[in-house]
């Protein structure tokens, strides 16, 4: 069973894109797609779709075999605590500490306050470097740390997919190295995953299969 569905999915153009022509897209587990495009803009807007964060012009998002209303803020939300998303605008919340950040899908899903970072986030921090830097908010620490936070929040909250924009190129190299590996391990588990790594020489790392989008038209081969 396909774990998002999209049928007769269209969007208007953001940026310099040319948006994206009507068209219908799954990912089932077991899927790793390199995605392809000859407008960065409209590659944002191709996972911005797949991860809610962009409403249809027309068409209709299925999560497990449920359509989604995207006027149902709360019933989005809780999809969205099931995709890893690591597009380029993924961020933390300025004025909460890194601390706060990876807590809060918590304090929203368990209404509570008094909860503690679980032994498995905390490995995590130590290893990206961020372990000392908790309690900083992110315009108090490196752009690199701040993105450490926001790989480790999205990959210890339980996702059933990953949603991937070029997030090797803002880490230093240890960190990178380290981050390519845990998204091996997913894909190789069988959790699906798109990415997007442009031209770097990520673009074919994880790769099963191609999605391109030119001239707003997407294809899979």
């Amino acid at each position: 069973m396909a774990l998002i569905e999209l049928r007769n999915y269209a969007h208007r153009p953001t940026g310099r894109g040319k948006g994206l022509e009507t068209f219908s897209f799954t990912l089932a587990p077991g899927d790793a797609y390199s995605l392809h495009a000859d407008r960065i803009d409209d590659a944002h807007l191709f996972l911005r779709a797949l991860a809610t964060l962009e409403p249809p012009e027309a068409g209709s998002y299925r999560f497990n075999g449920e359509e989604l209303n995207f006027t149902k803020r709360r019933r989005l939300l809780a999809v969205r605590r099931k995709i890893g998303y690591l597009g380029v605008d993924a961020a933390l919340i300025g004025n909460r500490t890194l601390r706060s950040n990876l807590l809060l899908g918590r304090y929203y899903h368990e209404n509570r306050l008094d909860l503690s970072l679980g032994e498995d986030v905390l490995a995590l921090c130590r290893l990206f470097g961020i372990e000392d830097k908790l309690d900083l908010r992110p315009a108090q620490v490196a752009p690199e740390d701040a993105r450490a936070a926001v790989i480790v929040r999205e990959m210890t909250k339980g996702a059933e997919v990953f949603l991937i924009e070029q997030a090797f190129v803002a880490l230093p190299r240890q960190a990178a190295e380290l981050y390519i590996g845990m998204i091996r391990e997913k894909v190789d588990a069988g959790v699906p995953c798109v990415y997007y790594a442009g031209l770097t020489q990520y673009d074919r790392l994880f790769k099963k299969r191609d999605i391109y989008i030119r001239d707003g038209v997407l294809s899979v081969v």
